[in-house]
């Protein structure tokens, strides 16, 4: 779980990371400096990633079981969460609990995505193309928002299917508003590059 989140942190993290498994008898006074001034880097910046976190109404134990599910969350600044939950919350019509009970807590990959880039065009094929509504697609996502972290393609490709073993298209979108599941939609979708912070 470390290296996940290291990986996806800054270089303050990585370096920390990098001192403190050094092998006590490799490690000089220069080492052990640096990882105090590292340390405290990181502690920081940490503490302003989990104050993002916490801004969005969650709770020290909510953050501790979302980052034990997926760590990567604590590599998203607490700008990048601040402005997912926001684009979420103007384009689904979310109140906050909706927001963190039904999405967030479910998908937490979901604070860092960019609406635009990763969200927005995948809304766009189901307007266009499958007539879904804005409220169709808010009870989309509220039943399966694994949907945000998947790019158009594939979305298109779970309702083809639908709509092949249904005949219709007007009963694959009948289907998938009645049960998000019938989409067999990847519970872990995530965008390329979407965890940069």
């Amino acid at each position: 779980m470390e290296e996940r989140v290291v990986a996806a942190s800054g270089a303050a993290m990585r370096q920390t990371f990098t001192y403190a498994i050094k092998p006590p008898a490799d490690a000089d006074d220069d080492d052990k400096e640096n990882l105090e001034a590292r340390y405290a880097e990181v502690t920081n910046e940490f503490e302003a990633r989990r104050d993002g976190l916490r801004s969005l109404g969650l709770g020290d134990a909510e953050i501790k079981r979302i980052a034990r599910r997926v760590p990567e969350v604590l590599s998203y600044s607490a700008a990048r969460v601040k402005a997912a939950a926001d684009a979420l919350q103007t384009n689904l019509a979310l109140d906050d609990v909706t927001l963190r009970k039904k999405v967030i807590l479910r998908l937490p990959q979901a604070l860092g995505l960019r609406y635009d880039v990763d969200v927005a065009p995948t809304f766009d094929l189901l307007r266009n193309d499958y007539d879904f509504a804005d409220e169709d697609i808010r009870a989309l996502v509220l039943g399966a928002p694994q949907i945000l972290g998947l790019d158009a393609a594939t979305v298109a490709a779970q309702f083809s299917a639908l709509e092949a073993s249904l005949g219709s298209r007007a009963a694959a979108k009948a289907e998938a508003l009645r049960k998000p599941a019938a989409l067999e939609l990847e519970v872990r979708g995530s965008k390329r590059g979407s965890v940069a912070a």
